[in-house]
């Protein structure tokens, strides 16, 4: 078997509930597992086509902030742990983030999830 090599190019925080996340068109259930400037990773009842694009909206559990971000489904996996309910996890990435104020909101964002990740 191959080893795994790591395709991130930025490193990612896990948000252990601290900040959600909802897709502004799939209509579907999503859980926020970890973010990073370059992009974020979720878990879903259903798949997210690979290459699908969409918005999804960020939000702190007081909902006093919020941003909507464009992202690009890099993978979709099935994972069906023992005696667990199946799921899929995904892995996005930003897109369309280069404007000054988007880079503000992304590191907005990981200011969030560290401090609410470690108080």
């Amino acid at each position: 078997m191959p080893a795994h090599t790591e395709r991130r190019q930025t490193i990612r925080i896990n948000v252990n509930g601290t900040l959600s996340v909802e897709g502004l068109s799939a209509g579907q259930a999503l859980h926020l597992v970890d973010i990073g400037t370059g992009g974020f990773s979720v878990r879903s009842p259903a798949a997210i086509a690979v290459n699908a694009t969409a918005a999804y909206r960020f939000s702190a559990p007081d909902k006093k902030w919020s941003a909507i971000f464009g992202a690009r489904a890099v993978y979709c996996r099935l994972l069906a742990p023992d005696g667990q309910t199946p799921h899929y996890l995904t892995g996005l990435v930003f897109v369309n983030t280069e404007a000054p104020d988007m880079q503000r909101q992304l590191m907005l964002m990981i200011d969030l999830a560290t401090s609410l990740s470690f108080s």
